[in-house]
């Protein structure tokens, strides 16, 4: 009789046992798998335990785990590497720019010799009184067929007329007269610029250019003649606008900001050689969207 109960109280032990080992291990065809407990020394061959083979997929989970966050890096280190080279090899572009401009005239005398009011021979000003500074804004149209080099095309304009006045009692030759002189200025240009690229990083480029472009002065001088305090006595406008072919240089960087969306920074000089107006110089801020 103790035999049998000792014997069934076995039986119940080993159920027991085995029971714990597989809601400890899990049971998967036969093969039991480790809890990946660190206490443990399993390989990814085997161990075994409590006689029998238990696997454990812990080492390869995590090299899983390290493959797949290693691709995921590596996407976005291509993904990123694709849209700043994007940003250099866009093929066309819109850009929109603001010109600091600073006028060297030529320092000639300008006559308006149809001014009868003074001596014989007109009147003579100095065209460095005539021109100040041509601040404007402009719109680009450009195409990069390549990395390095690339066209675009422009159109400038001064946002608002120069006005410049003076009071001049010395032309007339009569203390008792004076003359107070009006000159207005402004001035739009289009033309075409051959672009060359150097890029340093993914975030700049050097950029150089050469090119040409017409510009238009529209310029007018206005003369009052004054006796003490009363009124003008006499007045007249003349125009002395001037149609001119400007040869451009420059150079600056280009940071490219964003996907699509670049910075640039310029200073242009442009040789005007007309009458009154030398060359100019610009110091150029501009974004460029690519498409």
């Amino acid at each position: 009789m103790k035999k049998i109960l000792f014997a069934g109280w076995a039986v119940c032990f080993l159920l027991i046992s085995e029971n714990a080992i597989a809601s400890e291990y899990g049971d998967l065809y036969g093969i039991k798998w480790c809890p990946c407990n660190p206490d443990e020394a399993f390989d990814a061959n085997g161990s075994i335990v409590q006689g029998r083979t238990v696997m454990c997929p812990c080492s390869a989970m995590y090299e899983g785990y390290d493959r797949s966050f290693e691709k995921d890096v590596r996407k976005i280190k291509d993904k990123a590497e694709e849209t700043f080279e994007k940003v250099r090899s866009y093929k066309y572009y819109v850009g929109f720019e603001y010109n600091k401009s600073q006028v060297e005239t030529n320092h000639k005398k300008v006559n308006f010799n149809d001014a009868v009011f003074p001596s014989a021979g007109g009147v003579n000003i100095d065209s460095g009184q005539l021109v100040d500074h041509q601040d404007n804004i402009g719109v680009v149209l450009g195409f990069r067929p390549h990395k390095n080099f690339g066209f675009e095309a422009f159109y400038n304009r001064t946002y608002s007329s120069n006005k410049t006045s003076k009071y001049d009692a010395t032309t007339l030759g009569d203390p008792d007269y004076h003359m107070i002189d009006t000159f207005t200025t402004k001035y739009q240009a289009y033309g075409v610029d051959l672009v060359g690229y150097l890029p340093v990083t993914r975030f700049f480029d050097f950029v150089a250019f050469v090119g040409v472009g017409k510009y238009k002065f529209d310029n007018t001088a206005r003369f009052e003649v004054v006796h003490g305090e009363a009124p003008s006595i006499y007045s007249k406008n003349f125009d002395f606008s001037e149609d001119e072919i400007g040869y451009r240089t420059g150079g600056g960087v280009q940071f490219n900001i964003a996907s699509g969306v670049a910075l640039r920074l310029m200073y242009k000089y442009i040789n005007i050689g007309s009458p009154t107006i030398h060359y100019l110089q610009e110091y150029s801020a501009s974004l460029r969207f690519l498409f």
